[in-house]
């Protein structure tokens, strides 16, 4: 893994790339470029379909095997029996190791397709999931997605 350069001005400076620090740099023309200061297109839609989502939860940890799935699980299922009123949507971003299916006892179910994108599994009412774990043939299939095609399944579509 290569490091980054000491005194980096960073991808968003306006000087970023063509300062001495990023001299050597394997990114440098990339930064003077000013393709890292591009709007993605696909953060745009992300907020657009996430605009009626009044609160959203994100559980990250920069450890594996810490009880992030578990915590979701736990905090989704309580949200939504504490609340019926409330909608309550759990979206499993684990590419490699989806368990949300499994957790939630809906490994049997698949995910259905419209026009307007994929829409999840309800557990209850207001409780709803969407895991890569339902698109798959097997719980027991790896997933080997990278870069642009990975990050093509994800875009949040408002049925979620």
């Amino acid at each position: 893994m290569e490091s980054i350069p000491d005194h980096c001005p960073g991808t968003q400076s306006e000087s970023a790339g063509q300062v001495s620090a990023c001299q050597g740099c394997p990114n440098q023309s990339i930064c003077s470029s000013g393709a890292t200061k591009a709007v993605d297109p696909g953060i745009e839609q992300v907020k657009s379909h996430l605009a009626n989502v009044k609160y959203k939860l994100l559980v990250l940890s920069g450890k594996g095997g810490v009880g992030k799935s578990t915590f979701t699980n736990l905090l989704g299922r309580v949200l939504a029996k504490a609340n019926a009123n409330l909608d309550v949507a759990i979206l499993d971003l684990d590419i490699c190791g989806p368990s949300m299916p499994r957790m939630m006892g809906l490994l049997d179910e698949q995910v259905h397709q419209s026009a307007s994108g994929w829409s999840p599994v309800f557990l209850e009412e207001n409780l709803s999931v969407m895991s890569i774990g339902f698109l798959l043939n097997s719980p027991d299939d790896a997933v080997i997605w990278r870069g642009p095609k990975k990050n093509s399944k994800f875009t949040i579509r408002t049925g979620l």
